[in-house]
């Protein structure tokens, strides 16, 4: 038999719709399916399902070999060909790699990709396709519940917040404008108090009253205070006043007397430390003039009065004021014509010079103030002597005291 034979002549030809692979069967089986003979040496494929669990999209792989046979990944070899049979004519259709979006059903699905087919674990399975809700999906179904139940729509709530944060903010500026910004205070205007006053609020010391005898306290707490009027020399009713609110009370008119001098005063012996003695005997003898009291009589009762300067100062103490301001009103009443000289002293320490400049300032400051209180300029001259006057020893504390002193003296009648 020649070698020609082994080779079978060639098929004629043949409708590839109706044309069946050579597959070898093996006795006793099921034929397969068409397309599973179609898939030849192909591993068998899990049957189609949801479109969640696709198949597998594998490319064939070229083998490269003479015949230009190919095999997919998986299967075995390529078997070798018998001379007696042809390999099988596999048509893989295109949908299994992904061509195009039609291959995997109805126009308009863009499935343009297939995905690979894994099988999870029912367990991990169940976790994947029973996920919790996201925030968002549970704050659409809590308001979705609450309308079920017909409860407070969401904007209710809202807007009662807003509410209550506004009237809060009311309470807040309330309570800051009545405790911290609304003026609560007033003030009181003092008239007619001794010159040099000092001028108390409950008991705490506050202010010294002007040359004209009033003072204004400002900024009092509301309610009721007790207003004191404090002088060496003078005894001042307490007054008592209300205000607050914006609410300031009537001006307090001082009720003040000059303190007399003492049955124990000796108002002959003025020593160092006693001119608020001295000024109660000033005052005492001003009180005891006679009416009409002539010019001698009013000189020996001003010069009682001790002014004490501070040392190298022409400025009169505030508190001694009050009394020159008593004696101007008696200067006043003198008869036309009658002229007073002003004279201011000086103790011996210091240049001379200095002191008779000094002695000169100080006499100078009384007229001003006696002017100031009404007494016409040409009744009052001044001079200063210094220290060429002494009418006490100067080697004494005591003496230099006495000695710095202003005295009266009538130069014209």
């Amino acid at each position: 038999m020649s070698e020609d034979n082994k080779f079978p002549p060639p098929p004629p030809p043949d409708d590839f719709t109706k044309t069946t692979p050579n597959i070898r069967v093996p006795e006793g089986e099921t034929p397969p399916s068409d397309w599973d003979k179609t898939n030849y040496n192909y591993p068998k494929q899990p049957a189609p399902d949801e479109w969640g669990k696709t198949v597998t999209n594998i490319k064939p792989i070229d083998t490269g070999g003479d015949y230009d046979k190919t095999f997919y990944p998986g299967s075995k070899a390529p078997s070798t060909p018998e001379w007696g049979m042809t390999e099988a004519n596999v048509n893989v259709n295109a949908a299994d790699f992904g061509t195009k979006p039609d291959d995997f059903g109805t126009a308009g699905q863009t499935y343009d990709k297939t995905t690979p087919y894994f099988r999870l674990p029912e367990a991990d399975r169940a976790k994947y396709e029973n996920l919790p809700p996201t925030p968002v999906e549970q704050a659409v179904a809590a308001e979705q519940e609450e309308k079920a139940k017909g409860g407070l729509p969401s904007w209710f709530w809202i807007s009662a917040g807003l509410m209550t944060m506004f009237f809060f903010a009311v309470v807040v500026l309330a309570v800051v404008y009545f405790f911290v910004i609304r003026d609560t205070s007033f003030e009181v205007t003092v008239k007619g108090a001794p010159i040099g006053s000092t001028v108390q609020v409950d008991g705490s010391p506050l202010a010294v009253t002007d040359q004209d005898g009033s003072f204004k306290l400002k900024n009092l707490k509301a309610g009721e205070r007790e207003i004191s009027i404090v002088h060496p020399t003078f005894t001042c009713e307490k007054r008592r006043v209300t205000g607050g609110n914006g609410v300031n009370p009537e001006p307090i008119i001082a009720r003040c007397t000059a303190i007399a001098a003492k049955p124990t005063d000796d108002c002959g012996n003025i020593r160092l430390g006693e001119d608020d003695k001295a000024e109660r005997c000033y005052n005492s003898a001003l009180d005891a003039l006679p009416d009409p009291f002539t010019a001698e009589d009013l000189v020996k009762a001003l010069n009682i009065l001790i002014i004490n300067f501070e040392s190298g100062k022409s400025d009169i103490p505030p508190v001694r004021l009050a009394a020159l301001q008593k004696g101007a009103a008696f200067i006043k009443k003198l008869p036309a014509g009658i002229v007073l000289e002003v004279g201011g002293h000086t103790d011996n320490v210091g240049q001379p010079a200095s002191n008779q400049t000094l002695s000169e300032a100080r006499a100078e400051a009384v007229k001003n103030a006696l002017v100031k209180f009404g007494v016409s300029d040409s009744v009052l001259q001044t001079k200063g002597y210094g220290a060429t006057k002494p009418i006490a020893s100067n080697d004494t504390e005591d003496g230099k005291f006495r000695n710095r002193r202003i005295e009266y003296s009538i130069v014209k009648k």
